[in-house]
């Protein structure tokens, strides 16, 4: 019924879950169609069957509009992931086919029961609907195919078994122009793919370092006013500056690839002392910036700048050779010492070069007028 997400970038397929989000006006559209236009019918000729299958599509559609309604936070939301997202699919999915079975069984019973007049109208509501199914959903193509394929067939299976020929023409026309709609679908559909993939792959690019993968300045202003702007949050921010001890000497000793692949290892120790939320940055040649998120206290900003500095300090084999660098850390809290992010990379830079003055080590940023000497950590 859905489309297995792996076939897709994962990033990919969040954006086209989000769009199947985004048809609430032609849901509603399609409504007030299908009950105008099958409650017409209906009265037409009454048919118990025709009533059921007509109280069933209503019943589907009210279901689907109100997940719609309760749904479409959760599915724009940037924090959408790709659990998030294959749940809020397969609630989609469900009302929605099953309303596009209700509707093609009652079509297929009012071409049997009804008069002429109606299915006339049956005929346009039903191309109407593909059509809209084409223009909204077609990025979710298990969804999209099926939903046209049981709406349509069941009338034209119908029309194409009476013994007159117009209706035999009118259900060849459903299926011919049922296959061509799904032709230019997925043609529609892999021409989106590839824009969305691109567009998302050039957004990742602009926002990531290109060597090591961290976070650059542009995605560090991003996740801190993501966390701070226009919102009310306990606890308190830590910004960590840091760059590398001896790094000069192993890219002097050793040559570049060395050390960009020591950079690459360096990078991967601080994802993994990262906690959900946190971020880490690379912002100059071997200069790095983590924001933590997520501490209630200072001593746990205290902690995590011992973790990295511990981290870093441990031997590397990188490219069969042994390395041994350092690092010292400067940090600075929020809000005691700046509200704006540069302000506060400025003052744990600060820090960072006043321990490093004095030989190394851990250093919390003080304002000047308490700061007669830097208070060392270690």
């Amino acid at each position: 019924m859905v489309d297995q997400p792996k076939i897709l970038p994962h990033g990919t397929y969040i954006v086209t879950v989000r769009s199947l989000y985004e048809t609430l006006t032609p849901s509603v559209i399609m409504a007030v169609a299908f009950f105008g236009v099958g409650t017409h019918v209906a009265r037409d000729r009454p048919d118990p069957l025709l009533t059921a299958l007509l109280v069933l599509g209503g019943l589907a559609m009210a279901t689907r509009l109100g997940v719609l309604l309760l749904y479409r936070g959760r599915a724009c939301s940037e924090a959408l992931d790709l659990a998030g997202a294959r749940h809020v699919e397969r609630v989609f999915a469900l009302p929605y086919l099953t309303f596009a079975a209700a509707f093609g069984a009652f079509s297929a019973r009012a071409f049997q029961v009804s008069s002429a007049e109606s299915h006339m109208l049956l005929v346009g509501l039903l191309f109407g609907y593909a059509a809209g199914i084409a223009a909204g959903v077609f990025l979710r193509p298990a969804i999209s195919i099926s939903s046209m394929v049981v709406a349509a067939v069941p009338t034209s299976v119908v029309a194409l078994t009476t013994p007159d020929t117009t209706y035999i023409g009118v259900g060849a026309l459903l299926l011919l122009f049922l296959a061509g709609g799904i032709h230019s679908m997925m043609r529609n559909y892999g021409a989106a793919i590839t824009e969305i993939t691109a567009r998302r792959t050039f957004a990742t690019l602009a926002r990531a370092d290109a060597l090591t993968g961290l976070e650059n300045r542009l995605s560090l202003r991003e996740a801190f006013d993501a966390q701070f702007v226009g919102k009310a949050r306990d606890g308190i921010l830590a910004v960590h500056c840091l760059d590398l001890d001896r790094f000069k000497a192993v890219n002097d000793t050793f040559g570049h690839p060395v050390g960009d692949a020591l950079l690459q290892a360096v990078s991967d120790r601080l994802r993994r002392l990262l906690r959900t939320g946190d971020v880490a940055a690379r912002v100059g040649g071997d200069e790095f910036v983590v924001l933590q998120m997520s501490a209630q206290h200072r001593s746990e900003a205290d902690l995590l700048a011992r973790r990295i500095a511990r981290s870093i300090s441990d031997p590397y084999t990188i490219l069969g050779h042994t390395l041994s660098i350092g690092t010292s850390v400067g940090y600075a809290v929020h809000p005691d010492h700046g509200q704006d992010l540069e302000e506060l990379i400025a003052h744990a830079d600060e820090a960072l070069i006043g321990i490093k003055r004095k030989g190394g080590g851990i250093a919390l940023y003080e304002p000047a007028p308490q700061r007669d000497s830097w208070r060392v950590a270690n």
